[in-house]
């Protein structure tokens, strides 16, 4: 299909200044919330930092491969060495950060913060490039794409350089643009830009996967929905070799680092069994500011293990025999772990909040869960109404990704940054809800 003029009566006109604030207010939102989050331990060096950060980036500087040698996971006087515990994103994208600016944290999360951002400016970039005629549906699509940017649970994402949901919630958030507001051929033949954009998601897919493996799910759910929605044969190899590439050429890495092929981590045994053991209904959700880890020690207790693969496998099996063995408590557990996910107001699995602080957050994730049934409502809605294929196709995906991201909580834990790495998705379903029309997709 031509592409569209200016002059074409069915085009939106193109304004270049929304695109700007819409590129720059989130820049300027977030490097703002960089400085308030993180100016405090502006002075603290990199390779101290917690959740493994510090360790795993010392040893891939240093030439060591993603390697920590720790008791913190529960084993207090039997340091294990994990080789195959941490995803590597996280650690490579600190490491850059060292390697241009030093171990100094403001500048290190600065960067991290602008080059994570990258993939959600190219969200809102396809966003804009579909904006419809009405004046009103315009004006809404760009609220919802800033909205993010006032929720301090999205916020926590951006600027924060040591868990994973700060470099999978912009890779997200790009593949789900690109499925939903990418070019799209009408035939099996395909232009430049749908080759680009099969490149893009292939690239956002296996970063996503490869910032956390609970993201495997996800990253297959989005890759179906690819090929549901485009029928040209060389995006599609494209995006299927990337794909599973990712995931094999992990396995390789494992076995060369720990001696296992394993397409996830050496720490999925515990994260399974914090979420399904005797005493989890007791414990969890954890009081706001505190989490599940500080129980780590008493699922160890008595315990000796050798490596990090006979650490995952007796976490494994503890879990999963508890799961054989009390079904009513397993889905208490989990009635739980979905409340956390998709009800609760509240924050739960980081540090405690009060006042002002305590209410701007609590408005914020009312604002997100509004955001996110809008959303799956939307999605029930087209489904149910029998629309065009393409816009049934994306509520049904939107619906699927929604499970695959909270399907490994629901096994394991869920807190609420779980959840947040959602919200721009939801949003940008949302707008995708609020096009005119399916020709707003096609190959312009």
């Amino acid at each position: 299909m031509p592409p569209r003029s200016a002059t074409d009566p069915q085009a939106a006109p193109r304004d270049h200044r929304l695109l700007t604030l819409l590129l720059i207010l989130p820049l300027l939102v977030s490097l703002t919330a960089v400085w308030v989050l993180d100016y405090a331990k502006a002075h603290q060096s990199l390779f101290t930092t917690s959740n493994m950060v510090g360790p795993t980036v010392t040893s891939l500087l240093d030439g060591n491969g993603l390697t920590a040698c720790t008791e913190d996971m529960g084993t207090l006087g039997n340091p294990i060495c994990f080789h195959a515990g941490r995803m590597p994103i996280n650690a490579l994208v600190v490491a850059l950060g060292i390697r241009l600016f030093g171990d100094r944290y403001l500048p290190v999360s600065f960067f991290k913060t602008i080059l994570l951002l990258l993939p959600v400016q190219l969200a809102i970039y396809l966003v804009w490039r579909r904006l419809p005629r009405l004046r009103w549906r315009a004006a809404a699509i760009a609220l919802l794409l800033l909205v993010p940017f006032a929720i301090p649970a999205f916020l926590a994402d951006v600027a924060n350089i040591l868990v994973e949901e700060g470099y999978s919630y912009s890779l997200l958030a790009a593949a789900v643009a690109l499925l939903f507001f990418g070019r799209r051929s009408p035939s099996r033949h395909c232009g430049p830009g749908e080759r680009l954009q099969a490149l893009l998601l292939a690239l956002a897919l296996t970063g996503l996967y490869l910032s956390k493996s609970s993201m495997l799910p996800a990253v297959l759910v989005l890759a179906v929905g690819f090929f549901l929605l485009h029928r040209a044969v060389g995006p599609r190899l494209l995006v299927a070799l990337l794909v599973v590439a990712a995931p094999l050429g992990w396995a390789i890495h494992q076995h060369h680092a720990s001696g296992r092929y394993s397409i996830s981590t050496s720490f999925d045994g515990i994260n399974l069994h914090k979420g399904n053991n005797a005493e989890f209904l007791a414990h969890y959700p954890p009081p706001p500011g505190d989490s599940l880890d500080r129980f780590d020690l008493d699922l160890n207790r008595g315990l000796h293990f050798s490596d990090e693969w006979s650490f995952n496998d007796y976490h494994r099996r503890a879990a999963l025999n508890y799961l054989g063995t009390h079904p009513r408590l397993t889905l208490q557990g989990d009635a739980r772990k979905l409340y956390v996910l998709f009800f609760s107001l509240k924050k739960y699995g980081s540090t405690a909040s009060h006042g002002v602080t305590r209410a701007m957050e609590e408005t914020g994730i009312a604002l997100f869960r509004l955001i996110l049934w809008t959303a799956i409502g939307s999605s029930i809605y087209i489904l149910l109404q029998g629309k065009n294929r393409p816009v049934r196709l994306a509520g049904g995906i939107f619906l699927a990704l929604v499970a695959a991201c909270a399907l490994p909580y629901v096994a394991g834990f869920a807190n609420t940054r779980h959840a947040s790495i959602l919200i721009y998705p939801a949003a940008l379903m949302c707008c995708r809800m609020l096009l005119e029309d399916d020709s707003t997709l096609a190959d312009v």
